[in-house]
């Protein structure tokens, strides 16, 4: 998949079709809003395992730990035991690749290429559509900044980069910057394995484009990303013991309520007040919904696929897999009143000669 320059004017109308079908993906998505209201979700950020430490404690441990010399699988599945979290299965140890970045930096070292992460996704999405008037870039520049922000060691979160990667990864693609995109996307596969949802969803958009090299390329690194899962399954296997514990497993079925309660809670969504703070958790979709009529599906496949996933799948202490989409989400937020206007646009009648009734074409 290719996503070449947008070339879009706010006046440019929307087929018929197109605007009852946008028209009914907002009602469908005040629905979600409303049941996400109507059934909310308590206590999902309590991320502490049998009380002892923090997810994030212990990514920071791992790290530090390796990088005193220690060995990355011995050190993370020394501390998960000792500190009651699960190991089986395989995958509740996460890959080794941020452990080996972080462990070797100070922290204000970490701190200083995270902002420069943020940064550079503010620059990409600052320039991402020619469509957009200057108000809105101003707008989009500040809704990446809010959806990047993250509490003090926050930064050992593989979630928060992986996110990161992905929303700059997104950026390139609609920047028609396909090869850096890719190996953007790339990296955060190697850093949380749930970025192989947003890999897997370019597929179908590149073989729609026909760009036989980049899918290529991308089935390639599914493969070495492949090879590595098989490698750290060995490597976590030799290790564990049949009487270390194991995940609860991955079926929380929270319904809307779980996704709007994570995005409430990481972009400060919480702190409007109900049902208007359930609401607007998922007005970006329109954003992006209305994106897709005019000429990308991609982001909205991405991001409305991942919330379902979050719904069906994700436990309350898996509060923190939402930062996967976090920046990019949000910058639908600043395209949601085009898809309201559109939506609500009155078309005049077309008249013999082109033009519309009233303009100077249809009085000549």
């Amino acid at each position: 998949m290719v996503l070449r320059s947008i070339r879009w004017r706010v006046e440019r109308p929307m087929s018929a079709a197109g605007t009852w079908r946008l028209a009914a993906f907002i009602a469908v998505l005040l629905l979600v809003g409303l049941a996400a209201w109507y059934e909310p979700v308590h206590d999902l950020h309590a991320h502490v395992a049998n009380g002892r430490m923090s997810d994030i404690a212990l990514y920071q441990a791992v790290a530090r730990q390796v990088g005193k010399g220690s060995e990355y699988y011995t050190s993370a599945v020394n501390l998960q035991r000792s500190n009651g979290f699960p190991l089986h299965p395989f995958v509740t140890v996460r890959l080794p690749t941020l452990a080996w970045f972080l462990g070797h930096l100070s922290f204000g070292l970490a701190l200083g290429i995270a902002g420069g992460l943020i940064a550079a996704n503010a620059f990409i999405w600052f320039g991402a559509f020619q469509f957009s008037r200057p108000a809105e870039r101003v707008s989009i520049v500040a809704l990446v900044l809010l959806g990047s922000v993250m509490v003090h060691r926050a930064v050992y979160l593989h979630e928060w980069w992986a996110g990161q990667l992905l929303s700059a990864a997104l950026g390139m693609f609609l920047r028609d910057r396909t090869g850096s995109a890719l190996a953007l996307a790339v990296a955060a596969l190697f850093v949380r394995e749930l970025s192989a949802i947003f890999v897997l969803a370019s597929l179908p958009f590149l073989l729609q484009e026909r760009r036989r090299v980049e899918l290529v390329v991308t089935l390639v690194a599914m493969a070495a990303f492949g090879l590595a899962l098989v490698v750290h399954r060995g490597q976590v296997s030799a290790l564990v013991l049949t009487t270390d514990l194991a995940s609860p497993g991955w079926l929380g079925l929270r319904g809307p309520a779980g996704p709007s309660a994570d995005l409430q809670a990481m972009v400060l969504f919480g702190l409007i007040p109900e049902p208007l703070g359930s609401l607007l958790v998922f007005a970006p979709l329109l954003g992006w919904a209305e994106l897709a009529a005019r000429r990308s599906a991609l982001p909205l496949v991405w991001f409305g696929g991942f919330l379902v996933v979050l719904a069906l799948l994700a436990r309350p202490d898996n509060a923190y897999w939402v930062r996967m989409i976090l920046p990019a989400y949000m910058v639908g937020l600043s395209l949601a009143p085009r898809a309201l206007l559109a939506a609500t646009a009155i078309r005049r009648p077309t008249v013999p000669g082109g033009g519309t009734a009233g303009s100077p074409a249809a009085t000549e």
